[in-house]
C-alpha cells in the first residue's frame, strides 16, 4: 500500500472526467507553502459550481483563476525547501534579517522627534537584546 503525506505538489493536469469532477485535496489544491486545504477546497468547489451553472467548463475556470496562484505557491515551495534544509542558508537568512531590523531601527531613530524615547524602548525589548544588534 502506497501512503503519502498532504498533497502539496500542485494541481493535477486534469480536473475530472466526463461528469465526475475533482475538488479540494483530490485535485491537488492544497497550498504548497503551508499545507492549507480547507479554503482551497471551498474555492475549487465554488469554481466547479459556477462552471456547471454557466457553461460546464471547470477546467477553464481552474486554469484562469486558481492555477496561477497554485503555480506561484509551488515555486515558492521549491525555492524555500532547500533553504529550510540548509543550516548555512538559514544562518545567512538570520544575519540578513538582523541587518534589515538594524537598518529599520536606525531609520526610525533618525526620523523620530523623540529618538531618546525610541532608543530606550527598543533597548528594553527582549527580541532586540536577543538579536545583539550592536554585534552586527
Amino acid at each position: 500500500m502506497l501512503m503519502k503525506t498532504i498533497p502539496v505538489g500542485g494541481l493535477l493536469n486534469r480536473y475530472g472526467l466526463g461528469n465526475a469532477y475533482l475538488i479540494g485535496d483530490a485535485v491537488g489544491s492544497v497550498i504548497p507553502t503551508n499545507g492549507a486545504g480547507i479554503n482551497p477546497a471551498m474555492i475549487t468547489a465554488h469554481l466547479l459550481g459556477e462552471a456547471l451553472i454557466r457553461d460546464g467548463d471547470y477546467s477553464a475556470s481552474m486554469n484562469r483563476v486558481f492555477r496561477p496562484l497554485m503555480d506561484r505557491m509551488l515555486l515558492f515551495r521549491r525555492i524555500g525547501d532547500p533553504l529550510l534544509m540548509s543550516r548555512d542558508a538559514m544562518e545567512r537568512a538570520i544575519k540578513l534579517s538582523k541587518r534589515v531590523i538594524r537598518d529599520s531601527i536606525y531609520e526610525a531613530t533618525l526620523s523620530s522627534m523623540r529618538s531618546n524615547t525610541l532608543i530606550k524602548f527598543l533597548i528594553s525589548q527582549p527580541l532586540i537584546r536577543l538579536l545583539s544588534l550592536t554585534h552586527m
